[in-house]
């Protein structure tokens, strides 16, 4: 048996109910469901799932008051006489055998199920897992307990071998009278017969009174039925006959009854629909879903060519396509190709990004003129400029013109090619126009040890600025050493009638740190190194004398206590070897005594001088740390410089 699940939650909307099957009906509902021990009704746990074979028809009347088209749920049951409504209101039921299909919007979360005899079921959808879709149908299963009283039912119907639709159920009736039992409670009734106007109608069976529905048919004329679709066009066949009725819009004359329509039309899909033509429901629109899927596509780089299938596609965006595997394919000069397989489905919005990867290769530029001004330029347009030498790894493959000039040089034109993967390697070497030119030096420091060295040439300079009249174009490299301040040394190269290059910011003072560093390690023997590495040649010569004087006393005394000590090994070896009673006993005693007090005082004399050598670099070191940093000096003298040049224009700083 099937396990089930009970939902009790109560519903006060009854409007569809009413619409449907009358206002007393409802009542009966209502009242029923108040009486004692009522039963219930239950969905069939398990039972929910969602149709894989059936869609409802994208046609006008199977859409919302929105225009949406309808969600479907269809209810299996044993019971009959089921009642329905919804939230958002049926947009309409197809009772079919054993089911019925309910027609409802999309965004509907609640339907209501009534019984006489029976607790109303409110079907929450989500909680049972149903989540509607636009087309898409549900199915479902309700059952609940059978203890339903019956009653007898005759029903009349005319003419003969018309059909009986009980709850969904046909019967084919030979007579006009048909007996059967009903459980009580409302019950859905159809009778059809071709070529006359069907009947649909609700009858409401009790134990208490006589159940004698009676219906008679009225034949009737074929009824015009209209046929229409968006796009119009579409080859309309009934009932799988041989041939088409004709193209749409289309108005054909047809009893009610089942129809099997099916529109065909190149480029959708088609459209197959059974519909009950009931001879009120005159009109059928049909809005076709194209056949296609879409693609949208975003190249890099601009002036990429996309291709579908070796066809080339000019707007990237929304392309239309039938379903199908297709080739891709992405092209652009100087960049490698890109393809790939694509599978389109129907209704696909697929999306794709394509960046295509530039082909490459590397340039390598070198001049001897290092000032040289350098242009790199591609189809005319300068995409690179520098002076010198220069290197670009990554660029675009193709031709390419490298330009190269400096006054009083030739400027030089060279066509290259870049290859993929290639270093290709450039050297130039400008051609010079012979010429003499005048060069000005000046710096900050109007004092400094200057020397200028060119072709042939070197000179030596101590004060700034200074002006060289006639000098042979070419390249020249100018020093200058200034105490207290690292060395500074550029090359220059000469190329116009006059030019001046002008030395601010080479400058970089020496730090008291270096200094002590070189007090400690090479002035250990050389006492004022580290002021003399500040500029502080005054002090460093005071430092150098005290501190070489202590020294060399320290070294003197040393010499004369080896002296002295040598005596007095001699002096002690003669002693030793003498008898107690001789002469001279006395007179070697005393001579080795001496000379070993000589050699005591020497080498106190040399701890002494040394000691001072030690005091005297303590104090050197902390003096050089007291002593004023060289910025200071360095910022005045560029104050200085600015206000002594106030008013020069022309000037090349390096």
């Amino acid at each position: 048996m099937n396990k089930v699940y009970k939902i009790n939650i109560r519903s006060t909307l009854y409007i569809l109910g009413i619409f449907v099957f009358g206002f007393s009906s409802i009542t009966n509902l209502k009242a029923q469901d108040q009486n004692d021990g009522p039963s219930e009704m239950r969905v069939v746990e398990g039972s929910v799932s969602i149709s894989s074979g059936e869609l409802i028809q994208d046609r006008d009347d199977n859409r919302d008051i929105n225009g949406n088209l309808a969600a479907g749920i269809r209810v299996k049951s044993d019971l009959t006489g089921l009642v329905f409504e919804a939230r958002n209101g049926i947009i309409k039921t197809v009772q079919d055998p054993g089911s019925t299909l309910l027609y409802l919007s999309a965004n509907e979360r609640m339907v209501t199920v009534y019984k006489n005899g029976y607790i109303q079921l409110d079907i929450v959808l989500n909680d049972v897992g149903i989540d509607l879709d636009e087309g898409k149908v549900w199915e479902l299963i309700i059952t609940g307990d059978k203890d339903a009283s019956i009653a007898p039912v005759q029903f009349r119907v005319n003419p003969e071998n018309s059909t009986l639709i009980i709850d969904g159920t046909p019967r084919l009736l030979n007579t006009t009278v048909f007996d059967t039992s009903l459980t009580t409670g409302v019950h859905y009734i159809q009778v059809r017969k071709p070529q006359y106007a069907f009947v649909n109608d609700t009858i409401t069976v009790s134990a208490e009174t006589t159940n004698n529905p009676s219906y008679n048919l009225q034949r009737i004329n074929p009824i015009p039925v209209t046929i229409t679709s968006e796009p119009a066009g579409a080859s309309v066949t009934l009932n799988d006959e041989p041939g088409s009725r004709g193209t749409t819009p289309l108005t054909i004359r047809e009893y009610p009854g089942e129809y099997k329509i099916e529109l065909t039309l190149d480029g959708y899909s088609r459209v197959v629909d059974e519909i009950d033509f009931t001879g009120e429901n005159t009109e059928f629109n049909y809005n076709l879903q194209e056949f296609v899927g879409y693609l949208s596509v975003s190249l890099s780089p601009e002036n990429a060519v996309l291709l579908i299938d070796n066809e080339i596609i000019s707007d990237y965006d929304q392309i239309k396509l039938r379903p199908g595997v297709y080739s891709l394919e992405a092209r652009a000069p100087g960049y490698d190709r890109q393809q790939e397989n694509i599978t389109i489905e129907l209704g696909d919005s697929l999306s794709r990004e394509i960046n295509l990867t530039q082909i490459t290769g590397n340039l390598f530029f070198s001049i001897d003129q290092e000032n040289a001004n350098v242009s790199l330029l591609k189809n005319g347009q300068e995409i690179e400029s520098w002076q010198g030498n220069f290197s670009k790894e990554g660029l675009p493959v193709g031709m390419y013109e490298i330009r190269a000039s400096l006054n009083n040089f030739e400027t030089k034109t060279r066509q290259i090619e870049i290859i993929r993967d290639y270093d290709q390697i450039i050297s130039m070497d400008l051609a010079q126009i012979d010429g003499k030119g005048a060069l000005t030096v000046d710096g900050i420091f109007e004092e400094a040890e200057i020397t200028l060295k060119g072709p042939g040439f070197s000179r030596e300079y101590s004060t700034m600025p200074f002006t060289l009249p006639s000098l042979t174009y070419g390249t020249y490299e100018v020093t200058i050493e200034k105490d207290g301040f690292d060395d500074v040394t550029k090359e220059v190269q000469v190329n116009s009638l006059s030019q001046e290059i002008t030395f601010v910011d080479e400058f970089q003072p020496r730090s008291k740190g270096k200094a002590v560093l070189r007090s400690v390690i090479p002035g250990a023997v050389f006492p004022g190194v580290g002021h003399g590495y500040l500029g502080k040649g005054g002090r460093g010569w005071l430092y150098f004398l005290a501190g070489g004087g202590a020294l060399a006393y320290s070294i003197k005394s040393y010499v004369d206590y080896n002296n002295s000590y040598n005596k007095y090994q001699t002096a002690l070896d003669l002693y030793k070897k003498e008898s107690a009673g001789s002469n001279r006993f006395e007179e070697l005693r005393s001579n080795y005594r001496g000379h070993y007090q000589d050699a005591d005082d020497a080498l106190k004399q040399a701890s002494i001088g040394l000691s001072v050598y030690l005091a005297i670099k303590g104090v050197e070191i902390v003096d050089l740390m007291l002593q004023k940093s060289n910025k200071k000096k360095l910022e005045n003298a560029k104050i200085e410089f600015n206000a002594r040049n106030n008013g020069l224009s022309m000037r090349v700083n390096f």
